[in-house]
């Protein structure tokens, strides 16, 4: 997408000014961070890109998203469950907490009062991967389609990761080497049934501890209602 707007001369501010966005939002755009369909479809349209969306199977109507487009990653965490999230783990949380993907707020808005709160957004202009400051605790639902290069930046800056994922994006051969890698280890999964409003994929949703130092096994609960 970036080198197809460059070839049509246009800057990320102009290109956001034409279609009416902001530039943060290009940006996330262009990284694959996050989109909307809507945005996704306006870009295309001025820079004559077609195979941005794909025709959607026969029998529905309207479009769907490319396979491991950013439109998928815009699947906002339902408040209720962040707040469930983050008292399982609350008890052993001190310090600075950071939440790299802070969409719409439902984890950073709950973080307990006792902890020194932190955010990125990426369509606000504060991206994660350019945060560079060590926190104690880094928790939030990443955007999937990017969360190796999330995990792996995030185990630069802190030694407590919780990640609300499906637990097939979290356990491949290559994440699994990853955590070896930076002296990391699953330390508990959380067992979450994948909100209704949710795409629903079969694989199992978990609220994921990578704990540095962590070199058992790793436990495994539900989540309490």
């Amino acid at each position: 997408m970036a080198d197809r707007r460059r070839a049509r001369g246009f800057s990320q501010a102009q290109l956001a000014n034409r279609i009416g966005v902001s530039r943060p939002v290009i940006i996330a755009l262009e990284r694959d961070l996050g989109a909307t369909v809507a945005t996704l479809v306006r870009a295309a349209a001025v820079l004559g890109v077609r195979s941005v969306l794909r025709a959607a199977p026969s029998g529905r109507g309207g479009l769907v998203p490319a396979t491991n487009t950013p439109a998928q990653d815009l699947v906002m965490t339902p408040p209720e469950l962040a707040a469930a999230v983050i008292g399982h783990f609350a008890d052993r949380m001190t310090g600075k907490v950071l939440d790299p993907a802070r969409g719409r707020g439902a984890f950073h808005d709950l973080f307990p009062a006792h902890l020194n709160r932190h955010w990125c957004e990426i369509t606000e202009g504060r991206d994660f991967l350019d945060w560079h400051e060590p926190v104690d605790w880094v928790m939030t639902n990443p955007p999937w389609s990017r969360l190796r290069d999330f995990s792996r930046h995030a185990m630069r800056i802190a030694p407590s990761i919780v990640w609300l994922a499906p637990l097939t994006n979290l356990t491949t051969r290559a994440r699994l080497r990853d955590l070896d890698e930076a002296g990391f280890g699953i330390a508990e999964l959380v067992l979450i049934d994948t909100p209704k409003d949710w795409p629903q994929s079969g694989f199992q949703l978990v609220a994921a501890w990578l704990r540095k130092g962590h070199s058992g096994g790793w436990s495994v609960r539900r989540l309490a209602d």
